[in-house]
């Protein structure tokens, strides 16, 4: 059985790995990011409705059993309606590549500050 690390090498270098294992790690991934970006939104002292926080078409993207070259849209929904877009090799590969963990935090961070912008907005508005 080849070693995580090893996985996402095969994965960068543009080969196949089994199906089951791209689905495993595509979960992993989708679940990891949705989780920072959570804890970066509640540290950042946002008022946060985790169950706002979903991935757009989750349930479908996450069985396909190859490496696409769509993007993936994580959401905030409702009032501070935010989006963020993620690489299918991203998913597959985060948090254990640090460059493509670079790259997701770069994401998160910046809907984490436009969740703030569209909050304060709001607060404004009230």
């Amino acid at each position: 059985m080849a070693s995580r690390q090893d996985e996402i090498k095969a994965l960068n270098a543009g080969e196949a790995l089994p199906s089951h294992r791209v689905v495993q790690l595509r979960s992993l991934g989708m679940h990891s990011i949705r989780f920072e970006f959570v804890v970066r939104l509640l540290r950042s002292s946002l008022k946060v409705d985790t169950l706002s926080i979903y991935w757009e078409q989750g349930t479908e993207f996450m069985l396909k059993p190859s490496v696409e070259s769509l993007p993936r849209r994580l959401v905030l929904g409702r009032r501070k309606h935010v989006s963020g877009e993620f690489a299918d090799l991203w998913l597959l590969c985060y948090p254990e590549d640090d460059e493509i963990k670079q790259l997701v935090e770069r994401e998160i961070d910046r809907m984490v500050a436009q969740a703030s912008e569209k909050s304060a907005q709001i607060a404004d508005e009230e």
